[in-house]
């Protein structure tokens, strides 16, 4: 998915893919799962459904909204979700405004943080420790700023096509808060 989803140039795909994802990503993964290990607790089975429930809406917001945004680039007349969801876009832009991405202009980032959630809060319930939720802690450090100046270049680079996918999708990553 990241070979179809990463604009090469604006995300310097090879710092990040080579030491993000080798090195750094591997890192925080196993991070929360030391307080967990050190002290031998579990949590029970419903705070463990929780967390994969957590996880799972992460995974469907991220890889979903990743999905949709692929579909319309190769054919954006083609409605996307077994034919169930219109593709929609501003007028004269490829500015998404349907589906996933009528949510929030960031929903992939929403539910990134969700997924690291997912990860993370088995091991902070059951230690208490805090410890684990650096993993979430550093997407949202990560991803509000770079959502953020993603809007200053959309701005610059769509004019008043960003303004009115603005209007029509006012929220930034969470929908409905922020």
């Amino acid at each position: 998915m990241h070979t179809y989803t990463y604009d090469l140039f604006a995300e310097k795909i090879g710092f990040k893919l080579i030491w993000g994802c080798i090195v750094f990503y591997p890192f925080f993964y196993t991070l929360g799962l030391h307080p967990l290990v050190a002290t031998a607790t579990s949590v029970t089975p419903s705070v463990a459904a929780a967390c994969g429930g957590i996880f799972l809406l992460g995974y469907t917001l991220s890889r979903g909204a990743n999905n949709q945004k692929f579909a319309y680039r190769v054919d954006p007349a083609r409605p996307f979700l077994f034919g169930l969801v219109p593709q929609r876009a501003v007028p004269n832009s490829r500015l998404l405004c349907s589906g996933w991405w009528a949510l929030a202009r960031h929903i992939n980032y929403f539910g990134e943080i969700l997924m690291a959630l997912g990860i993370a809060l088995p091991a902070a319930l059951a230690t208490g420790s805090w410890l684990p939720l650096t993993y979430p802690l550093y997407y949202v450090a990560l991803l509000v700023p770079r959502a953020l100046e993603d809007g200053r270049i959309c701005a610059a680079k769509y004019g008043a096509a960003w303004a009115e996918y603005c209007r029509r999708v006012p929220y930034l990553i969470i929908p409905g808060v922020l």
